[in-house]
């Protein structure tokens, strides 16, 4: 059996490991549309050693700037790893509508739909299709939050494959080059080279 302390400290390392170097990063904004709001959202399901509890992380992107992540564990056990990213979809799919009511009180409102990339095809299934229930009576209030903005067509749930689910970076021990690459795609960069006539 593993010893949860030896899990934990090579979670550490790995960690201490990929942000040595990088103290000076920053996350960077560009000029961008605001017309649509994106995001990712992933979970481990029963990740926690000690009280399998999944912890769910979602990142949300106006036009192709970051503007909020999140990685949390989940107060509940999740039975099976669709319930589990599913409670990540519904955490995400609250904070997006949080996100279009604010830029609809700027006046500048959300018109497209908001797109949520999810890598688990049972979690896309329910936000499409909530049959099943006796299945999942236990989020069926997750279910009927989503499948409403669903149906208005606020929100669609889409599969993105592993490979491009930058979110693994917030939960996942990952290789060196596809950290780099999701860190990358979230615009945490170095900062840019002073020129010769910068303070």
């Amino acid at each position: 059996m593993h010893d949860p302390k030896e899990k934990h400290m090579r979670a550490l390392k790995r960690i201490l490991r990929n942000v040595t170097g990088t103290l000076h990063f920053g996350l960077h904004l560009y000029i961008s549309s605001i017309s649509s709001l994106s995001a990712y959202t992933d979970a481990d399901w029963g990740g926690c050693p000690n009280t399998r509890h999944s912890t769910f992380d979602y990142c949300v992107f106006l036009g192709d700037n970051l503007i909020s992540c999140s990685s949390k564990r989940q107060s509940t056990l999740s039975w099976s790893s669709a319930e589990a990213e599913y409670r990540g979809v519904a955490n995400v799919v609250a904070e997006l509508c949080w996100f279009r009511n604010l830029l609809m009180e700027l006046h500048c409102p959300i018109e497209k739909t908001t797109m949520v990339y999810c890598d688990n095809m049972s979690a896309i299934y329910l936000s499409d299709n909530p049959v099943q229930y006796q299945r999942t009576k236990h989020i069926k209030m997750n279910i009927l939050f989503v499948r409403e903005k669903v149906v208005r067509g606020q929100v669609s749930v889409l599969h993105v494959p592993s490979r491009y689910h930058i979110t693994d970076i917030f939960i996942k021990g990952l290789p060196r080059v596809l950290f780099d690459d999701f860190r990358d795609s979230l615009s945490i960069r170095e900062p840019p080279a002073k020129s010769a006539g910068d303070c």
